[in-house]
């Protein structure tokens, strides 16, 4: 796997998401190439972070400060930044809730919604069971977990497949997206059993969003990065052993 360099200075900034880091640190186990880029990024990191340091920590002279004092000040509309910080912060206010409190409640609201729309195994199109206490895959997903590939899959499918991983007990696990509900289920035996769910929806923002938020929680669930399309295809014809 390759990854280029806006990628690589992402990952030596701190700015990657979980699961690009964990593809990362994989690759750099074999890729000897991969890690010395990474190590000369770094290196030019901390050279220009040292050049630049005396200069941050100096006093901002009087001058300038009462050039800011005076833009402040003034009638200049400085609300486009308020605003903007209001919308980031907005973003990443479920993060910072935490992994598992915002997972609880999504999941309660995702299954609310499958709930009303479906009933609970009681429709043939719904997408979950209920069997032996647990929340199973049924239907359309049920099967797009069985048998669909992320790298093969089309778009009008009704469920998208997303990362397929280990996880740290050993099974193998798969999360998807779809406009009721997305999340990620792990193959128990002949079946799949949910493990978390989120409210899915049809808009391109909602969803990348919501894909975001599960590919958080499947980072957090994984024994090593997730794999690749040949493992994939492999671990289909065994039944996703």
């Amino acid at each position: 796997m390759t990854f280029d360099d806006q990628t690589i200075m992402a990952y030596v900034d701190g700015e990657c998401d979980a699961v690009t880091i964990k593809r990362i640190e994989k690759a750099m186990t074999t890729d000897t190439v991969l890690a010395e880029q990474i190590g000369r990024a770094r290196a030019l990191r901390d050279r220009v972070a040292g050049h630049y340091a005396p200069v941050t920590s100096e006093e901002i002279p009087d001058r300038l400060a009462a050039l800011l004092t005076a833009a402040a000040a003034s009638n200049v509309d400085s609300s486009f930044a308020a605003r903007k910080f209001e919308q980031e912060t907005a973003t990443r206010a479920p993060r910072g809730i935490g992994v598992a409190q915002w997972g609880a409640m999504a999941a309660t609201l995702a299954l609310g919604i499958i709930v009303g729309q479906y009933g609970l195994g009681d429709a043939s199109d719904a997408p979950f069971a209920q069997e032996g206490g647990a929340l199973i895959a049924s239907g359309a997903l049920d099967n797009a977990l069985e048998t669909q590939l992320a790298s093969t899959q089309t778009d009008d499918s009704d469920f998208r497949v997303g990362l397929t991983f280990r996880a740290k007990n050993g099974t193998i696990c798969r999360s998807f997206t779809g406009e009721a509900v997305s999340g990620i289920s792990c193959r128990e035996g002949q079946q799949w059993h949910m493990v978390s769910t989120l409210p899915g929806g049809p808009q391109s923002d909602y969803r990348q969003a919501t894909s975001d938020a599960i590919n958080e929680v499947a980072a957090d669930m994984m024994a090593e990065a997730p794999v690749d399309a040949g493992a994939e295809r492999k671990l289909r014809e065994t039944g996703w052993r």
